[in-house]
């Protein structure tokens, strides 16, 4: 063991480059090569703000375009004024195109509305936020979610017009615009306009149906079913069934109006109620009158109709009317309930200028013009004015038929026949003319039945009354003094010697026959009777020429009558 040498090792240094590091150096060419490709490669990072981060999850929940995944959320935090929510989502390659200053995204989840149930593929795979791109032609990675879908993508042809309504409650966004009961289009955006104090409402109309709007359409809420109970009668207005399940609007152009020219992108309409709150906004040219109802308005309503014979002539302003009037009770006992109704030129016909229209109601009022309440609905109850004139009210037609002379009328350049201002009666109330009023159909008669129990009333009954005593008292002693008489009569006749009376008379009756019977003719004492007749009618006829004799000469027995020629005839003259 001892002599053993002990052998030390020899170590060179080697100067040449092992194969070994191979390996490594391709694998980290490899991985730099694939990180840099990944990132040259890889899409573009949005970022996007919500107001919340319901149903979105990082690193799950899926941006889609038509859909097709087109990126990823990778992360979700709050913003720094903690106001906001911040979602950075990462896109995949080649999606650039998609992106630019146009698109819109919103999250794709379940929702109930009044446009029915959306979103239900998403109960299983969870909700995702769908990317609608635009044409535009910047690009652009900071986007807003929207609150809801777009009704209609910011490209697709068609026209957009704005509607202004006091009402917040008449229109939803996605309800669907109708013409003639037909979708056309839908509501995209609802919004308050603090300075307008008014709704403000986006509508899309599509594509082709967009060449229907002109400058002279109207629109008006489609409730789906109306029912409308008025003085008028009852109307009911039916639309479409989606119309009737979350409302809508319609339009048209009023029937007699022009087409128009097409309406520009983004015009301004009005909506209106109905399509009668239209008809109604036309007529904005009238006159103001005040009438008096000394009897219940109960029924009249403002935008009741005022007719004369049927045809409207204007509409009711206000029922009762007391704005800034001190003591509204003593004026509704001393003159009646006052009414502001309107004639509204515009009913009557065509280019009727208010001027004229002053005058020829003027003209009406001293023919006896009147305002009465008439019921225009058994149903309802509804009141309407109306204004006619009856023969009763024609004071001014009587007194110039009494007098013989017409009423002195003066015409101005239109042709409108004007009274004189004493022929009116010009009062006023408030600053508008008073109309007269009358009594309406049941109050009519009732006022003629109070006229006849006024009459009988101012009849002398007392006097009457005294008078039927007296003739009664008369009439009692008369029908006493009656069946005295008659009590006497019955003793009379109750006589034994009233009771033979008959049979003496048969006597008498028997005996004058045969008396009779020896002076009928063929008897010898009729032979006789005729034969002296005959007898004294000859000497009669014989003793003729002697008193005619006496008569032209009465001493002709003593002395002798003269001859007397005949008479001869004579030629008369010609006048």
């Amino acid at each position: 063991m001892n002599d053993k040498v002990a052998i030390q090792a020899k170590v060179r240094k080697i100067s040449q480059w092992s194969p070994i590091w191979i390996v490594p150096v391709a694998a980290l060419l490899i991985g730099g090569w694939m990180l840099f490709h990944s990132f040259s490669n890889r899409g573009a990072t949005v970022t996007l703000l919500a107001s919340s981060a319901e149903g979105v999850v990082a690193g799950k929940t899926q941006i889609k375009s038509r859909s097709v995944d087109v990126g990823k959320v990778v992360s979700v935090e709050l913003s720094q004024d903690l106001k906001q929510v911040v979602i950075k989502a990462q896109m995949n390659p080649g999606t650039d195109t998609l992106l630019n200053e146009e698109s819109q995204l919103w999250v794709v989840k379940p929702t109930v509305g009044r446009g029915g149930v959306t979103g239900l593929s998403t109960l299983l795979s969870g909700a995702y936020i769908e990317l609608q791109p635009g044409k535009g032609a910047k690009n652009k990675v900071f986007f807003e979610l929207l609150e809801s879908p777009p009704v209609a993508p910011a490209d697709a042809p068609g026209v957009r017009v704005y509607l202004t309504s006091s009402d917040a409650s008449a229109l939803a966004v996605g309800d669907p615009i109708l013409f003639h009961g037909y979708e056309v289009g839908s509501v995209e955006l609802s919004e308050f306009d603090t300075k307008q104090r008014s709704m403000r409402y986006q509508l899309f109309i599509r594509a082709p149906y967009d060449a229907l709007v002109t400058e002279n359409v109207r629109f008006w809420k489609a409730s789906g079913m109306a029912l409308d109970m008025s003085a008028e009668g009852v109307r009911v207005e039916m639309a479409s069934v989606s119309a009737l399940l979350g409302g809508g609007v319609t339009f048209d152009v009023l029937d007699g109006w022009p087409q128009g020219n097409k309406a520009p992108n983004n015009s301004v309409f009005q909506l209106f109620a109905n399509k009668k709150s239209i008809q109604d906004g036309l007529y904005n040219e009238y006159l103001e009158y005040i009438v008096f109802f000394d009897e219940s308005i109960r029924g009249l309503t403002t935008g009741a109709p005022v007719e004369y014979r049927g045809i409207r002539i204007g509409t009711v302003a206000a029922a009762p009317y007391f704005f800034n009037v001190k003591n509204p009770l003593q004026l509704a006992l001393d003159k009646g309930i006052p009414v502001l109704i309107r004639i509204e030129s515009g009913r009557l016909y065509d280019k009727l200028t208010l001027k004229q229209l002053q005058q020829e109601i003027d003209n009406a009022v001293a023919q006896g013009l009147k305002a009465v309440l008439k019921t225009g609905n058994l149903l309802t109850g509804g009141l309407y004015v109306d204004l006619n004139i009856n023969d009763e009210d024609k004071p001014a037609a009587q007194v110039a038929a009494a007098t013989a002379q017409p009423v002195p009328v003066s015409a101005d350049v239109s042709g409108v026949i004007t009274p004189p201002l004493a022929a009116l009666e010009d009062t006023t109330f408030m600053g508008y003319r008073v109309l007269p009023t009358g009594r309406s159909g049941l109050g009519h008669i009732e006022q003629k039945v109070l006229k006849v129990l006024d009459k009988i009333n101012a009849l002398p009954v007392e006097q009457v009354l005294t008078q039927a005593n007296t003739t009664m008292t008369d009439a009692q002693a008369m029908m006493q003094q009656a069946q005295q008489l008659l009590a006497s009569l019955d003793k009379i006749a109750a006589a034994k010697s009233t009771q033979q009376l008959p049979e003496e008379l048969q006597k008498t009756m028997q005996e004058l026959r045969q008396a009779l019977a020896g002076f009928s003719p063929g008897s010898p004492v009729y032979e006789r009777l005729n034969g002296n007749l005959q007898s004294l009618d000859k000497v009669l006829r014989d003793l003729q020429p002697v008193i005619q004799t006496l008569n032209q000469q009465s001493n002709a027995l003593v002395f002798g009558a003269e001859a007397v020629a005949d008479p001869q005839p004579q030629q008369g003259t010609q006048p």
